[in-house]
């Protein structure tokens, strides 16, 4: 993916580390993270995230999953979702898309991470390239 600044495209992509500030300049609709329970370090600057919640800038969303791990641990991560007032029904498409995804045989859905990326605000472009970099784009 590329970014903004022209900086060589991450795993992530062009929003990673740069979430809250897109989002207060209204460049970017929602953001995600997700978090082993309890978390390992500090993920993302939830403290921030939740002053703007608090003035009512960002809506907030919070669920848990539960997944067994290949050893046969059950493991539990926590998906953090913020989203602009005026596009918080991408919040519950977003679940809706990650229930589906779930819900298939395991492995990755180039089309459901296409819907993913767009929810979350990244440019077509960006999404190709990101699916590319993993290995799974032009499927």
């Amino acid at each position: 993916m590329t970014s903004n600044r022209g900086d060589k495209p991450s795993f992530a992509g062009p929003h990673e580390g740069r979430e809250l500030e897109l989002m207060l300049r209204g460049a970017k609709p929602l953001s995600m993270f997700v978090e082993p329970v309890p978390p390992e370090f500090e993920y993302f600057p939830e403290q921030e995230f939740d002053s703007l919640v608090s003035d009512g800038r960002l809506v907030k969303r919070i669920e848990l999953e539960t997944k067994r791990d290949p050893s046969g641990k059950d493991v539990t991560f926590r998906r953090v979702l913020y989203a602009l007032p005026h596009e918080a029904w991408r919040i519950e498409a977003l679940l809706l898309v990650q229930g589906v995804y779930v819900s298939l045989c395991p492995g990755w859905r180039p089309d459901l991470d296409r819907v993913i990326g767009l929810l979350l605000g990244y440019d077509r472009e960006d999404i190709e390239k990101f699916l590319q970099s993993i290995g799974i784009g032009n499927r």
